[in-house]
């Protein structure tokens, strides 16, 4: 397998800033984060997308959002939050291994997060 960034994050040889770790995933900061508080949950195994990933890891996944929701709304009073994830280059899928981008949310803060889709 080539080098995975994401790999090397979950095995601790690749630095990243930790918000959370669980049986399944990692949580970390991406270099760059798009709103305040903007999250990786990365699976732990290395998974190409949700199509090659157990079910199993499901309920592990959801409780990694509840956490999330729970941290950000008591450290940075959040209300809500986005999850973003692609399957595929089609999907724009930049990281070939799974993850999924956590923003937090909070009442009018201006992002609109729904893509405009083009009417068929």
């Amino acid at each position: 397998m080539n080098a995975c960034a994401f790999c090397a994050i979950a095995a601790r040889e690749q630095p990243a800033i930790v918000i959370h770790e669980s049986g399944a995933f990692i949580c970390f900061l991406p270099l760059e984060q798009e709103v305040p508080g903007h999250t990786i949950i990365a699976s732990k195994a290395h998974h190409q997308s949700m199509l090659d990933a157990p079910a199993s890891i499901g309920g592990d996944f959801i409780g990694v959002c509840q956490y999330l929701a729970n941290h950000y709304r008591q450290t940075r009073d959040a209300v809500a939050f986005n999850l973003l994830n692609a399957n595929g280059v089609a999907a724009h899928q930049s990281v070939m291994h799974l993850h999924f981008h956590f923003f937090p949310r909070h009442s009018n803060d201006g992002i609109d997060a729904w893509p405009v889709l083009p009417r068929r």
